[in-house]
């Protein structure tokens, strides 16, 4: 099979790429015992396994499934319903259909350990697209966690281990928390979720070779509105392929094949809208994407670096569709090497926005799994990031560059004044109407000479008059010189952001709907389980529902209303009961502290802590369940614990009580006293550090909202100036309009007259064939009133024996050619009907004329015209009819009887010139000569003739004039054709007379 073949073939083939680390074998073994042989995908096993090792994976899976399993062998191709299992020291990816050695593995062995589970998923997106589906199992590390997010960006599916079944969670739980994972499911339920996927994209496919119809742009709409008016984004402008095939993965995911049913299923399902929401946000990158593009812009930075160091001006830069931050942070890396030895550097910021704020999130943090080494070099993990257990975080130096925000590029202000903008992968997900506004708006924001970074698959289009090319590969352009900011017709408005600066919703767990539903699953909760004080709250510490009597326990805190349970907790409780909590996010579904002592309104109150991570019923999942058990003590021991000054006075005067048993309880006190102490310590610094990390937060939105309020403020400002020229401008241009409109009335006013004045019948139609203007004599012939205009002539009546004018008035319209024809009225006038188009000044077609000529007069002389050559054809004695010329207009049938001649050797030819030049007689010349001018008669002029017969004819000619209405007279000439034999024998003379 050749190359291509082979890439074809992995394209259409749905390749299942499967990863796990230390404690995966059971996983595996309990995913290939449940997987049926007829799914028709390939799955490659790629796990962590000690370097120079032989692994006996093949012979522990192969007795555990139905599918064929084998050890991974260079260049050998995928096939369906097979198990390929591939060592990691090898580094295998996927290329054109075959399995093939990276070299990523002895690369990156100085850097760390390898993550082949990255390699591979990574090549498995590239080669296989929406075909790739990536499972994790059971793994420590990160490992994974990157080519998951490479598989999504291709619109692939991914599914993680639950972490509660896996031996070792950290891989498929790092997974799950990038919010790119599809179905967290046990091992064993995963081959029946992959299967009822695979058969949803199989019978999609075959709809779509079959061409049946997909989701229309009605149905397409609704479901948008659904995800506007949840979520507050309008996905209008986005491509509508990209949002199809989204939807279409969503569809899949959910096993529904009808766009209308997943309506409806959106409809009664809220959380769908939210993950359909997070489908359409494409929050895919990595750093350094595009090395050779970056070294391009690094080449340029020093220059746009040295001007800002010049002139004193911040260095500014916005990365627009920053997703998680790894481009705005590879940015700020590029600055920072550039800078370093600068001893006047100047100050740089960086803007980084995105519309997904549960991505901006995780790029303020600035935590990565380790696996990001694929794509740094040893200088920059070492020099810009430090590493915290499996993950890695950017350094201060380059975090306090960047300023990130949630902003959405359609909508809200730009910022200004920029030397640099990077907006890579963004456009080619927009309409075209929507790239050219933003590049519109790129323009108006760059300062001179400014710099415009896109991604490999963008380009400037007709706006290339605004930017200079840089690196035509590498897509960096820069502002023309001589280039000016265009005018923005539509300013973005104020920043549309459904969020409260100083309080961030939980991004974890979604708020409960319905207070009678909450308080009945508490309820039914608490009296099967639990029967003291108790509350719950979500995963930010809300306090979301109250059960009993917590009052001893818990106060409002002083300051504005919060629901926050920490500031709620009464002394003593603050600190164990942040520890709890902590654990329980951690991991442990429960954490139970014995003996906490609580400070009460007078007394010291013992304590059992229970805090549980809720699992069922499902209405309250992700909640946490903190319950105060009250553990009874003497009146003695309560006394003893209420103060430690209350107990070190009693010390050694207590009766009953010896010196040594006061030391040591006074001691096992003063103990507690200090592990309370310690841990509300820990609990105020890590209160601390939240709370700065919420205020660097809020001073970051407040800088963006700052430059956005000042960009508006500046466009507003230049709008007035431009509004107050305007105004001028329109005074002057109302004047010129107000004098065209007297110029075009005066012109109304003629054509109507001319109309008027030339008493045709003339309809105008537009190009649906309604009325758009008419003459009063068409009122004769149609049933049409000034009220009309605009109605379909098919919905008038009209005075004519002619059914076809609607008909006639569309072809003429189609075909552009005019037609006449004679119609007649129900009264018996007739008109000539002329239907032509209506062109305008352009030569466009807007339309038919209709003209009614009446032709009643003209219909009267064609029928007397008629009368006459009927009655003439009825004599049987030869007749010519001469015009002043002695042209012949007609002959009867008579004289075609008697002459050998056709009309066309008679009509329109002169008398002697018919026959041979036998009429040509010159008495007969002098004779015609004479009679017609005096409109004079002559009979019984003889003429001789040959007929074609053996002996000549004679003829006997008598003439009249005949007077015509209009126009010259004519002469009416009769002949008798008779033979010599019967010429009588009186001599035959001419005789003249004047016409009767």
């Amino acid at each position: 099979m050749s190359p291509s073949n082979d890439r074809h073939a992995v394209e259409a083939l749905p390749v299942v790429g499967i990863g796990g680390s230390a404690g995966s074998l059971q996983s595996l073994t309990s995913f290939l015992a449940n997987l049926t042989a007829d799914t028709g995908a390939a799955y490659v096993i790629v796990t962590h396994h000690p370097k120079g090792e032989r692994s006996l994976l093949p012979e522990i899976l192969g007795p555990q499934t139905a599918l064929p399993v084998q050890m991974v062998e260079e260049g050998e191709t995928l096939a369906p319903d097979r198990v390929y299992v591939a060592l990691p020291d090898d580094g295998w990816i996927l290329h054109r259909g075959q399995l093939v050695r990276s070299g990523e593995s002895n690369q990156r062995a100085e850097t760390g350990p390898p993550h082949p589970i990255d390699v591979f998923f990574r090549s498995l997106a590239a080669e296989a697209g929406y075909r790739a589906l990536a499972i994790l199992l059971s793994g420590t590390g990160s490992d994974g966690t990157l080519g998951i997010q490479s598989v999504k960006s291709q619109a692939g599916m991914v599914m993680a281990e639950d972490p509660d079944t896996a031996e070792f969670g950290d891989m498929p739980a790092n997974a799950i928390a990038t919010n790119q994972v599809d179905y967290v499911l046990a091992p064993a339920d995963m081959p029946a979720t992959l299967s009822g996927y695979l058969r949803s994209q199989h019978h999609r496919q075959a709809a779509m070779q079959s061409q049946q119809p997909g989701v229309s742009p009605s149905l397409l709409r609704k479901i948008l509105n659904q995800v506007r008016l949840r979520n507050g984004h309008d996905f209008s402008a986005y491509k509508t392929s990209t949002l199809n095939r989204r939807l279409e993965r969503r569809m899949d995911l959910r096993q529904i094949l009808d766009p209308q049913a997943y309506l409806e299923y959106l409809q009664a399902h809220p959380e769908e809208v939210d993950l359909l929401f997070r489908e359409f946000l494409i929050s895919v990158t990595n750093f350094f994407r595009d090395p050779e593009s970056w070294a391009a812009l690094g080449e340029q930075l020093p220059a746009l670096l040295q001007r800002s160091s010049r002139t004193g001006q911040e260095f500014r830069a916005w990365v627009a569709g920053c997703a998680t931050g790894e481009e705005a942070y590879t940015l700020a890396i590029l600055i920072s090497e550039c800078i370093a030895d600068w001893e006047q550097a100047p100050a740089v910021r960086i803007f980084a926005t995105d519309v997904d704020q549960a991505a901006i999130e995780k790029a303020r943090v600035g935590r990565y799994p380790a696996s990001i080494g694929q794509d740094l070099s040893e200088t920059h993990l070492q020099r810009y990031f430090s590493a915290e257990s499996d993950t890695v975080r950017i350094g201060r130096e380059v975090r306090d560059m960047v300023v990130f925000a949630e902003h959405n590029v359609l909508q809200d202000p730009p910022f200004t004044n920029l030397d640099l903008i990077t907006c890579r992968n963004l456009l080619i997900y927009l309409e075209r109407d929507r790239q050219d506004r933003l590049l519109a708006l790129f323009r108006y924001t760059l300062r001179n000479q400014g710099l415009l970074f896109l991604g490999p698959s963008e380009s400037l289009d007709h706006h290339s008059e605004a930017f200079a090319v840089v690196s035509k590969e590498s897509r960096i352009y820069r502002v023309a010189e001589g280039s000016f900011p265009p005018r923005l017709l539509e300013m973005p408005g104020p920043s549309r952001r459904h969020r409260s600066l100083s309080h961030q919703e939980s991004a974890g767990i979604q708020p409960m709907a319905g207070g009678e539903s909450l308080s009945r699953n508490v309820e039914g909760l608490l009296a099967l389980q639990f029967a003291p004080p108790a509350v719950v709250v979500n995963d930010s510490g809300e306090v979301v529902y109250v059960h009993g009597r917590t009052g001893r326990f818990l106060e409002p805190a002083s300051g504005p209303t919060r629901n926050q349970l920490l500031a709620m907790a009464r002394p003593g409780l603050r600190a164990p009961l942040s520890q709890a909590l902590e654990r329980v996010a951690s991991g442990d579904s429960d954490y139970v502290i014995e003996e906490v002592q609580v400070q009460t309104n007078d007394n010291a109150e013992q304590v059992r802590l229970e805090v549980q991570l809720i699992r069922s019923p499902k209405a309250l999942a992700g909640y946490r369940l903190v319950a105060l058990h009250l553990v009874p003590v003497s009146a003695e021991a309560n006394a003893a614990s209420g103060s430690f000054e209350s107990t070190t006075t009693s010390e050694g005067t207590s009766e009953g009580t010896s010196e040594g048993t006061g030391s040591h309880g006074a001691e096992a006190k003063l103990k507690r006293k200090l592990e309370a102490l310690r841990q509300e310590k820990q609990v105020a610094v890590k209160e601390m550090q939240a709370a700065n990390q919420e205020l660097q937060s809020l001073n970051e939105e407040l800088q963006s909202m700052n430059e956005e309020l000042q960009s508006s403020n500046e466009e507003l400002e230049a709008a007035k100036e431009e509004v107050e020229s305007l105004n001028q401008e329109l005074r002057s241009v109302n004047a010129e309009l107000n004098i065209r409109v007297d110029d075009l009335t005066e012109v109304n006013d003629d054509l109507k007259n001319l109309l008027d004045s030339t008493h045709l019948a003339t309809l105008f139609l537009d190009e649906a064939l309604n009325i758009k203007r008419f003459t009063a004599p068409v009122q004769q012939l149609i049933a049409v009133r000034s009220s009309d205009i605009g109605r379909p002539l098919s919905e008038l009546s009209t005075k004519l024996h002619y059914d076809a004018l609607l008909e006639d008035a569309d072809a003429v319209l189609d075909s552009l050619t005019p037609k006449e024809v004679k119609v007649q009225t129900t009264s018996g006038r007739w008109y000539l009907l002329r239907i032509q188009p209506y062109r305008s000044i352009r030569n466009v077609i807007r339309g038919v004329i209709c003209t009614f000529q009446d032709i009643q007069a003209a219909h009267g002389v064609a029928r007397s015209e008629a009368f006459f050559r009927a009655v003439v054809d009825t004599v049987r004695e030869p007749l010519l009819v001469l015009d002043e010329d002695f042209q012949v207009v007609s002959a009867n049938d008579g004289f075609y009887r008697t002459f050998p001649l056709t009309p066309d050797d008679v009509e329109g030819k002169r008398l002697f010139g018919i026959g041979d030049g036998q009429w040509d007689n010159p008495d007969l010349r002098a004779l015609l000569a004479e009679v017609l001018p005096q409109q004079q008669a002559f009979n019984d002029f003889e003429l001789r003739m040959d007929l074609g017969d053996p002996e000549p004819a004679n003829l006997r000619l008598n003439g009249r004039c005949l007077e015509v209405q209009e126009g010259p007279p004519m002469l009416l000439l009769t002949m008798e054709v008779y033979r010599q034999a019967a010429m009588p024998l009186e001599h035959t003379e001419r005789s003249l007379g004047h016409g009767q």
